[in-house]
């Protein structure tokens, strides 16, 4: 079974779900099976001098659904959260279709997703204190209410609306076939088996101001048995054993260097995206040695300044990472998005581990802020846009 090779930061900011409520009304549950709407071809946009495709927009029920995650499931569709519209769209790479489906309960704030290994896909309600489960067949969603800090509660009167402060954001599959997500609101790390529907709660040690976590958490399959997962606010990077529920912690050699993009590589290294330290970094599980790479300077900023001229395209020049992962090509690929006063950012890089080369690519929206990437499809990294509620594609063939 291949887990979520995610890695991205995303705003879960309640102000700006409810910015964006306020735009169109909230979109309605959905019957199981039962799409919201189909749709025909997606426009696909490359311009002159990227790799890089567009597709979309995606639809939404409201003009910026918030896309960002996306993760292919087993038929080889694309499956495309909108966090801001509460919505979760399936994308067929192969005809340019769309079907959009609603969560049950209205501005859900759909987080991070995995499948499981019957091929569903799950991910955290983050304002609903839920799980969610989507049936990659038909588009059908099953709520599973986190156990802790249930605040609002009406299902018995048939209202789908329950909220609470568990504030899960990001999910994964571990290595026991178990569901491992955040639990920002709680300064934990939750656990549930689909298989036996046990629940459990796992307090991370030190960790405060959670709700940091609950905007940034990001937590995925780590070296051998174990999930890892991002602190920010700690700058620290941190691995549970999922046997023993040891937990590891690695703390960044740059103070406040907000790492917010884990991942592990083949060969069981964890990498690090460092959004305010302008780095990447690579942690060695085994020795804890922690080795960084500057991306601030003529080859990364000016490079990337420069690669976007000749398609006019604009974002944050700083070079600010997000998700991180390594592609088929054994190179590490990640998103330079990472918000500042600056404006967004609209590249995606790749990291030569051998050679120590970096090369930026903008995307042909300015401003698009790429939320998340995947690197499932080989030759490709794909990855979500959040202010132009499209998806993206480099083929890293071309590169």
């Amino acid at each position: 079974m291949r887990s979520t090779p995610r890695g991205r930061p995303r705003l879960r900011l309640v102000a700006a779900v409810l910015a964006a409520s306020a735009l169109a009304p909230a979109p309605t549950a959905t019957a199981v099976g039962t799409p919201i709407t189909e749709y025909g071809p997606a426009p696909a946009a490359t311009a002159v001098g990227t790799p890089i495709t567009e597709y979309g927009p995606v639809p939404s029920a409201i003009p910026v659904g918030g896309v960002c995650e996306v993760e292919f499931d087993h038929r080889g569709a694309l499956w495309v959260e909108q966090y801001l519209s509460s919505q979760v769209a399936r994308f067929d790479p192969g005809t340019g279709q769309f079907a959009n489906y609603s969560t049950p309960m209205p501005l859900s704030v759909p987080g991070g997703m995995d499948l499981d290994p019957a091929g569903d896909l799950w991910m955290p309600q983050v304002t609903g204190n839920s799980l969610l489960r989507v049936d990659t067949d038909d588009g059908g969603m099953t709520e599973f209410p986190l156990p802790w800090a249930n605040a609002l509660n009406t299902r018995p009167l048939d209202i789908p609306l329950h909220t609470g402060l568990g504030l899960a954001n990001d999910i994964a599959l571990g290595p026991d076939d178990a569901l491992w997500f955040t639990l920002g609101g709680l300064d934990s790390i939750g656990r549930y088996d689909p298989a036996t529907g046990a629940w459990s709660k796992h307090p991370v040690p030190g960790e405060i101001l959670g709700q940091v976590g609950a905007l940034f958490g990001i937590i995925k399959p780590g070296p051998g048995r174990t999930v890892v997962f991002d602190l920010p606010q700690l700058n620290k990077v941190a691995t549970l054993d999922v046997d023993t529920h040891r937990f590891t912690q690695y703390t960044m050699p740059t103070p406040a260097s907000f790492p917010v993009g884990v991942r592990t590589a083949a060969d069981g290294t964890i990498w690090v995206g460092e959004a305010l330290g302008m780095k990447i970094a690579r942690i060695n599980p085994t020795t804890g040695h922690i080795t960084e790479y500057p991306l601030l300077g003529v080859n990364g900023l000016l490079t990337s300044i420069l690669d976007g001229l000749p398609i006019g395209s604009i974002g944050n020049p700083l070079p600010m990472p997000g998700p991180i992962a390594e592609a088929s090509d054994g190179n590490i690929y990640f998103s330079v998005s990472f918000p500042a006063a600056v404006g967004l950012g609209n590249q995606i890089a790749r990291f030569d581990p051998t050679t120590r080369e970096t090369r930026m690519w903008s995307t042909p929206s300015p401003a698009s802020y790429p939320c998340d990437i995947n690197v499932h499809q080989p030759g490709a990294v794909w990855f979500g846009l959040l202010t132009t509620n499209k998806i993206g594609r480099l083929d890293i063939t071309a590169t």
